[in-house]
Order: structure tokens, then sequence, then C-alpha cells
């Protein structure tokens, strides 16, 4: 489970043949038509920034993320076959018998490599997760030499060593208790891929012609339109025909922005798959003869408010009462009952109510609908700066992105805030111009905003995934731009605390400074759900995001 990630652990052996598939014998052939919202940047995961489930397929997973009988999440072997954890030093056994597409065998030289780019390559959005792993050994010189040629990998570190031809060690410089959910399908930025394709290629074109382990191999992407892949016919897993998986020829993804533009392709037939449609419109999916939903309490997308600490010409950044009173003027309630018909419920904290480290008792203080109090901190403002406001208004842009929920969610926050003082204008951007805009890595240092929205995949993964991806100074969608020592201290200090109980007390301190510095606000929940034409078997909840399908099959 998930809450016993800081105790040394030994992983269950991986189930190479997958169970049998629900609605009877499974089928082999056709291809899968699935409809997406989000376009993408990348198909190397590790420098993605949307996450659709197409790497995985192409890649396949160092350690898959799963639900068991009992309905609790956690980590299960893949390409990683068992790992073994302790407080210095993590062994993980490579899964025999696996081989890139193209060709190149799946051994410790390879997932030592893959672990190497994860965690030193400065433009790796899973480097932050791996913060444990000692470097006080390592190069400089040679760490330098990456940032001279960014499109070749060919660093070898100290701190990974290969054992034998199937065994890995990472030594570590702090405990690691998240170390194995970091690598798990339950983060978006993992996945292994082929050494030799990627230094052949470069880094600008293997995002683009991706060569990977996993049970579809890519065969085409057209910016802005779809994805193709085709099945990896010597993929290792089994189906419950004792052939190996995936069941299906194919899979086409489509980019299809419009949220009622990919039901109807659904209703259509000429789409097979989605997911997260607006809660409008789950009756009619439900009263539809020929579509399926799955609905996941556990799962979903955390809709935030996010405010730019480093813009000094923004009032919101100067003042901190303003931004305590845009998160007092938000009724998250109205919030939830009107966007997510509810398929869903006001958020208090960052992490889920499925976290073993979220405040149950909910006494750590949080911001809830209070419409004079947000007004009197406007009033207060106004009266020690006057020049701050106009007309007795105090004027923000909202940078939101153009998908229907975020645009609707962007006129009900303009209205809330307008009611107590603020005058909002809002601005729209397509996804990838939004994250150009506002989110700051290296290479990509974000831009100057007052106030922005975003949603983020709700899971029961370990805390510190959450924590450090939003409010670490490396965190790869730390939006609101936060460089602080403190809170940088704080989050390691947190992941890398062996006791739980001692954890959960650092969490809720972490809690109790994000309620105080109001760089985030915490909106609503969407609950995940995935629509499917009935011709569709086998579908099963995945982790948010990241769906997968080599189990699935048409009849």
């Amino acid at each position: 489970k998930p809450a016993e990630a800081a105790k040394p652990a030994e992983a269950a052996k991986p189930a190479a043949q997958a169970p049998a598939a629900g609605g009877g014998a499974a089928k082999r052939g056709g291809t899968l038509e699935v409809v997406v919202q989000n376009d993408w940047t990348t198909m190397d995961a590790i420098y993605s920034t949307s996450g659709s489930g197409v790497a995985g397929m192409i890649c396949g997973d160092y350690i898959r993320w799963e639900k068991d009988d009992k309905g609790a999440w956690g980590p299960v072997p893949d390409m990683i076959a068992e790992w073994d954890q302790k407080p210095d030093a993590i062994t993980l056994k490579i899964q025999k018998g696996i081989k890139f597409h193209d060709g190149t065998p799946w051994d410790a030289k390879a997932a030592k490599w893959n672990l190497d780019r994860a965690a030193f390559d400065p433009t790796s959005g899973l480097k932050s997760f791996l913060g444990s792993i000692d470097r006080s050994k390592e190069d400089q010189a040679e760490l330098d030499k990456l940032k001279a040629d960014p499109e070749h990998f060919n660093f070898v570190s100290k701190a990974i060593e290969v054992v034998d031809d199937g065994t890995i060690k990472i030594h570590l410089g702090l405990p690691a208790p998240a170390f194995i959910t970091n690598i798990s399908s339950a983060i978006e930025w993992t996945n292994p891929v082929s050494p030799e394709a990627y230094n052949k290629q470069g880094k600008t074109a293997f995002g683009r012609n991706p060569v990977g382990a996993g049970p579809f191999k890519f065969v085409e992407w057209k910016s802005g339109q779809s994805i193709t892949l085709q099945k990896n016919p010597d993929y290792w897993r089994k189906g419950a025909d004792g052939q190996a998986l995936p069941y299906l020829d194919g899979i086409r993804y489509r980019l299809v922005i419009d949220d009622s533009a990919r039901l109807l392709e659904l209703k259509s037939g000429a789409a097979h798959f989605t997911e997260l449609i607006q809660g409008k419109d789950i009756a009619g999916v439900k009263a539809d003869s020929t579509l399926s939903i799955l609905e996941s309490s556990a799962s979903g997308n955390n809709y935030r408010m996010i405010f730019d600490s480093t813009n000094p010409d923004s009032p919101l950044s100067k003042y901190k009462e303003l931004r305590q009173a845009m998160l007092y003027a938000m009724d998250r309630d109205a919030m939830a009952k009107t966007l997510g018909f509810g398929s869903g419920a006001g958020r208090k904290y960052l992490l889920p109510k499925s976290s073993f480290a979220y405040d149950t008792t909910e006494a750590t203080p949080n911001y809830w609908f209070d419409k004079a109090k947000a007004t009197q901190l406007v009033k207060d403002v106004i009266a020690k700066d006057p020049s701050i406001a106009t007309g007795g208004k105090i004027a923000i842009t909202l940078s939101v992105i153009e998908r229907a929920v975020d645009k609707a969610q962007a006129e009900m926050i303009k209205q809330m805030a307008d009611a107590v003082g603020f005058n909002v204008t809002l601005e729209s951007l397509e996804r990838a111009a939004w994250t150009a805009k506002l989110v700051k890595r290296p290479g990509q240092p974000g831009g100057k905003f007052d106030v922005s929205t975003m949603r983020n995949p709700v899971t029961s993964d370990d805390p510190d995934g959450q924590w450090r991806t939003f409010f670490h100074s490396t965190g790869s969608f730390n939006v609101a731009h936060l460089e602080n020592p403190a809170w940088d201290k704080a989050i390691d200090t947190a992941a890398t605390t062996p006791d739980q109980a001692a954890r959960v007390k650092l969490y809720r301190e972490l809690d109790q400074k994000s309620f105080e510095e109001a760089w985030y606000g915490w909106l609503w929940q969407q609950d995940w759900n995935y629509v499917f034409n009935k011709k569709v078997q086998g579908v099963r909840e995945s982790v948010a995001g990241r769906n997968s399908f080599p189990e699935v099959w048409l009849s």
C-alpha cells in the first residue's frame, strides 16, 4: 500500500500473463480509436508536459501502479521485476527477456542509462523526484558536458551501479521512502527508452520518433492531429490465451479539444474511447445503449488557482491579502455543483482524501467561501495603497487554458472576484501556449502573469509527488515560480524521513505553510471518468491520465 512506502520492501513476483479480459474470450485484431483533449509536446516522457498515456504504451513502465482486490493502489512489478529497499540503497532486479523495438536489450546497462538520464539530465521532469540519490561522488566536469550537448546523454553516474546483467543498485545520500512510487506509472515523467535510439537520433528527433519496449510501436505523429501506434509482436507479457499481448493491432489517438465534439465522436461510432467528459453529459451517456462509462472517485482532476510569485507588477504578488481575498471569494461547493454536476466536490487541501497524509480532522487552516472577509481584505489594501485601484476596483488578468470547463470556471471566478472588489479580465490560451507562457523549467523560463488556473490528476501516490511538483524550486509544474530555500528544505525533509507518522506531521506543516503564503488555492475536484463504446472490452481503471490498453480488445 502507498501508506507503507517508507518501510524497506521486497516486490512481489511479476505477473507475465494477464488475467482473462471481461466479456468472454478476448478477440485479437482491430484498431482502437481514442480521442484526447490535450495536444502532445513530445513522446519522451521525462520532458513531456502533457501526459495522455501514449508514452507508456510505446515505452512500457519500470513499475506499474495498480489497484488491488481491496481497492488500494500501489506499485506492482513490470520492467523492474523485483526490488529491495534499504535506507542507504535500493536494489532493482531487471525483468528478463525484454527488448526495445530496435532490438536493444533491456538489461542492467540500459536501466542504469535510463535512470542516470532521469536523475541527472538538467531538463528531466523526473530529476526532482530522485533527489535522494547520492550525488556526492559525481564528476562535475562530466555533468557540465550535458549542458554543452543537450541532444545526447552519455553521462555515467557513480551513484547507480551495475551489479550484474540483471541487477542495478542505487546508492542513496538520504532515505527515499517514495522512490519506488516515483519511478512507477503513478508519476507522469517515467517510461524507459532505448539508449541506442536516443543517442543516435538526438533528443529533439527522438521526441517525435520514440523507441521503447512497450506493447505498441510508434508509427506516425501528425502535429495537432493524431498519433498512430501498431502492436509490438514481441511484447513480453502474455494474454489470457497464452499469446503475446496486446490483443489490438493498433491504436490511433486523435486530438479533439472540444468536450462536446469528443462525445459526438463516440456517439457516432467514429471513436471508441475517451475520458473526462463533463459532468453535465454523464447522465446522457448512461442512458445511451451504445456506450459504457467507468467512474473513479479515487482519481480525478484537481482544479486549482495559482499566483505568480515573481511578477513585481502584479498586485496579487505584492499583497498577500489580495491573494487571500481571491481564495476566500471562491464558492467551491458552487463550482463543484455547477461544473461537475455532482461528479466531484470542493477541495480544502492539496492532497486527496485517499492520501495517508490528508488531514482527516480538517483542523489545519484552509480557505473556504467567506465573501464578507474577502471584501474587507480588498478594502483594507486599497485604504493602505489607493494607487492600486481604479474606480474602487483592483484590475487583474486571469489566464486559463482554452477548454470548456476551464473557461466556464473562469467566468465563475470572475463573477465571484468582481463581487468582492476586483476587476477581472479573462485571457484564454491554447494549452501549449499556456504551458509555454506560465511553466518555468530549464530552458523554459515562464512568463509574468497575475493569476491562473490549472487542473492536474489526483491519485493516491506518495504525497511527495504532489508537493514537489508544484512547490519545490525544481518542480516540473511549479507554476507559481517559487524559488524559496525554506520550501525546498521542508519538502526534502518530508520526502526523506523514514518514519511515516513523522512524515504526516511534516505534511500538515506544509499545509499550514501553504495556507499562510497563499500562492496556490485549491478549488474543486472532478472525479475521473472513462467513456467507451460497448464493443470495447477489458477496460480497467488506471492511474489518472495514464490509460493502458494492452489488455483491451474489440468485440
